[in-house]
């Protein structure tokens, strides 16, 4: 049943918008991010460990593993509960949208993976490690009528680019959490 009350806050530009990454926040799995040094040395980070890496401007990255299906998901229970909850409301509430926003470049292993879980969940991969790429997929929805944003994601600068956003639109609720 529609609301008129979500009804008043769509048209007030009072939309929601949930976004959550997917690698470290809310599945740990085995994919791997491959470092080409300078000195011909390659080492391997998993993303918990990419996601604080300080990269040298000789560094090469390959992120061949993550275009592949998932290897041993393992749900983090508590933010996979908070992605359901979010979920269950943007079902009933047209104001409200739920997104999961993955630095991949493939968003089909992921709601593959969801699909199994019995989740229909929305996936938008933008094929880039830049924290930018992120902020500046969520400002395109700000400036689409989402008012208010909820954003978590395990990587400090991810969090740090969307939270920033909040200077760009100040009449904007950004609420940007590390998970």
């Amino acid at each position: 049943m529609i609301k008129l009350r979500n009804i008043v806050n769509e048209l007030k530009g009072g939309k929601t918008l949930s976004v959550f990454d997917f690698d470290d926040t809310l599945v740990k799995s085995d994919h791997w991010i491959y470092v080409k040094h300078s000195n011909g040395q390659t080492s391997k980070l998993d993303p918990a460990e990419f996601a604080v890496y300080s990269p040298k401007p000789s560094d090469e990255f390959d992120f061949r593993d993550f275009d592949k299906m998932l290897r041993d998901p393992k749900i983090i229970k508590k933010n996979v509960a908070l992605l359901k909850k979010q979920l269950r409301k943007a079902a009933s509430t047209p104001a409200r949208k739920v997104t999961i926003l993955t630095a991949r470049k493939i968003g089909y292993p992921i709601k593959h993976f969801f699909k199994t879980l019995g989740l229909d969940v929305y996936v938008v991969a933008v094929g880039s490690s830049d924290p930018q790429k992120k902020a500046d997929w969520i400002a395109n929805k700000i400036e689409n009528g989402y008012g208010t944003v909820y954003f978590l994601d395990d990587s400090p600068k991810n969090v740090k680019a969307v939270a920033n956003l909040q200077k760009k639109y100040p009449n904007s609720k950004i609420k940007a959490i590390q998970a």
